[in-house]
């Protein structure tokens, strides 16, 4: 099983980032864009790992969330890692990071105390909207003509998700839910 942990967001948030996609795309001449129901922010991937060691998994993730308040995080700017001609496109995140730090670094504790080697890279939260894309105008154009929403996201839980194919399209399925520890 392909595997990771992520914040997952309502149709509202969802709906938003996909009229941003839709945006974009009209300055594209390719690209594989992001399925709305595929939309998260990841906060560890994983990787491959046997359905035996879900359960030592959950555990981690259950103790990481029992040391973490839920938190609002807010969508902030239009950004874009380019390799070879090529675009990923995400939206950042800002908000509550020193929260979403601290569950990143306790669920790295609880993973690597489980076995799973910590990630030596520290969180850079982002949400990808689209991958291998190429533009039609310099990308510092393209961004000063699309503005984002600080739209709000209330944190509530922690979600391992399976990454998949199923009829040749990429899903990421559900497995598991945490909620974090009390509400402010």
């Amino acid at each position: 099983m392909r595997i990771f942990i992520a914040i997952t967001f309502n149709e509202i948030i969802k709906s938003y980032l996909q009229e941003v996609q839709n945006d974009i795309q009209s300055f594209c001449s390719k690209g594989n864009f992001s399925y709305k129901e595929n939309l998260h922010l990841t906060i560890r991937f994983i990787g491959e790992v046997n359905p035996p060691e879900i359960l030592n998994i959950q555990k981690a993730m259950n103790r990481g969330a029992e040391t973490s308040r839920s938190f609002q995080l807010e969508l902030s700017h239009l950004g874009s890692f380019e390799r070879q001609n090529e675009h990923l496109i995400w939206i950042g995140v800002g908000g509550e990071l020193s929260k979403l730090n601290h569950l990143y670094n306790v669920i790295q504790l609880e993973l690597s105390r489980i076995g799973i080697p910590r990630d030596e890279k520290s969180i850079k939260p982002h949400i990808t909207l689209a991958r291998r894309v190429q533009f039609k105008e310099p990308f510092e154009e393209i961004r000063k003509k699309i503005i984002i929403e600080h739209r709000k996201i209330q944190t509530n839980s922690i979600v391992l998700m399976e990454s998949k194919r199923i009829n040749g399209r990429l899903t990421y399925i559900p497995i598991y839910e945490k909620r974090l520890w009390g509400r402010e």
